[in-house]
């Protein structure tokens, strides 16, 4: 049973991480306003401001108590941690708006007598540059896409089965047996 009022979609795997509970969602747009009469012509500025990067911060709570799986907490807090170093472009779904190309810039976790068989913590999403705006410009780097027609796999607080969500990873990619 899906308990989040918000979840996460990792592009590239199409895995969506769930949360015992949402306790709170954050949303920062912002604008930032040129006082210079001289903005650089194509820094992006319409009306002397241009969008700064969107930031989303979520407030979890991750516990093993809805899931057959001794240690998910944990394992899910090692998948996060690795979608941050790996730099994965995520989805974050909330229930006032979906972002897309979001950074895991920012995981603060606290275990206390709180939540002993779990976590509590605060996940902050930022926007990646979107050259969406930008003329498309050919650097003659190659580009890793990915096209797929699976829907996405859910590792939130429903999953059951062994091993960790990397190990599950590793096995459906085949490369682990």
């Amino acid at each position: 049973m899906n308990t989040s009022t918000a979840y996460i979609l990792v592009k590239v795997l199409g895995y969506r991480y769930t949360f015992d509970g949402v306790v709170s969602v954050s949303h920062n747009l912002s604008l930032k306003i040129s006082t210079d009469s001289d903005a650089e012509e194509g820094a992006d500025y319409v009306n002397n401001a241009r969008n700064e990067p969107d930031v989303v911060t979520l407030s979890v709570v991750a516990s093993d108590s809805h899931v057959p799986v001794a240690g998910w907490a944990r394992q899910t807090l090692s998948s996060l941690c690795q979608i941050k170093e790996l730099r994965l472009l995520c989805q974050v779904f909330t229930g006032l708006r979906m972002y897309d190309n979001m950074l895991l810039s920012d995981i603060s976790v606290q275990q206390d007598e709180s939540c002993p068989e779990g976590w509590v913590g605060t996940l902050t999403f930022t926007q990646a540059d979107s050259a969406s705006s930008a003329e498309p410009v050919n650097d003659y780097s190659s580009t890793a896409t990915y096209s797929s027609s699976v829907s996405a796999r859910s590792v939130g607080s429903s999953v059951s089965g062994g091993g960790s969500v990397l190990q599950t990873i590793l096995r459906e990619a085949g490369i682990v047996g």
